[in-house]
């Protein structure tokens, strides 16, 4: 477990030198919110400070936006699938598996450090413009600043884990790019654009029991209305989607690797 660790901090470090791309991602980021600010602020209407559209004032819908994209910018589908496909189609992973770890826990871990690094402009862009554009957020405290990062590192730690699997099905599939981009659209609509209490009663509890709940809605609803009760929602349904992909993805490096051995790298 400690060498893991400190893969995370190595890797977390590393990305100290791209400050430049960060604060460029930064800026993208406060372009897009304000975007989303005056959309949002034409579907609540002009007395839309006052409205509620199911249990979401305004000022909710853009803070749960702002998490949501934080998210959605600190993370690189691309990125994930592409290094472990890459490591399986010019046969590196082979010069990989005698090494004193596991590949796939290895790059999980030093790929959700280098997301991790992005929150450290992420989380202030989305502070600075929620702020100018909305105010404080009520009844907001410091003491929930650190359950929040904690979600948040969880929520990439799990979209590590999702997208890490679906790279490792290039040991049986030539290209696998097209599947990041279906559950990334899969995460957008279901999780990013809306919370679930905006989709049919019938379809939220599927919404709710599902990893994009975990990785993308709990997350950003914690921004939004932060209750304690909540948080230990987000956190079980975090840890326990966390297990089930753990469990998966070792199973099917596990399976591939095999594969390699039988064909000799």
């Amino acid at each position: 477990m400690n060498k893991y660790i400190t893969v995370y901090k190595t890797s977390f470090k590393q990305e100290s030198k791209t400050i430049a791309d960060s604060l460029v991602s930064a800026v993208s980021f406060i372009v897009i919110i304000f975007i989303f600010k005056e959309l949002w602020g034409y579907i609540y209407g002009a007395s839309g400070f006052g409205n509620v559209i199911n249990g979401y004032t305004w000022n909710m819908m853009i803070w749960y936006m702002i998490m949501a994209e934080v998210l959605m910018y600190s993370i690189n589908a691309r990125t994930i699938t592409k290094a472990f496909s890459s490591d399986i189609k010019s046969g590196k992973i082979a010069y990989q598996l005698n090494k004193p770890y596991n590949y796939f826990s290895y790059q999980i871990t030093n790929l959700t450090g280098v997301f991790s690094w992005k929150l450290c402009f992420l989380i202030p862009a989305g502070v600075f413009i929620g702020l100018i554009l909305l105010g404080p957020i009520a009844n907001f405290s410091f003491l929930y600043v650190l359950p929040i990062i904690m979600s948040l590192i969880l929520a990439i730690f799990l979209t590590c884990l999702i997208y890490g699997i679906i790279g490792l099905l290039s040991f049986w599939i030539e290209e696998s790019t097209p599947f990041p981009w279906i559950v990334q659209k899969f995460i957008m609509i279901f999780g990013l654009f809306f919370p679930p209490e905006f989709f049919p009663t019938w379809l939220q509890p599927a919404i709710i029991y599902s990893p994009i709940y975990a990785l993308m809605s709990g997350p950003s609803k914690l921004l939004a209305n932060f209750s304690w009760d909540l948080f230990m929602q987000v956190t079980l349904s975090q840890i326990i989607y966390i297990a089930i992909f753990l469990v998966i993805g070792l199973w099917v490096y596990k399976s591939g690797r095999k594969k390699v051995s039988i064909n000799g790298g």
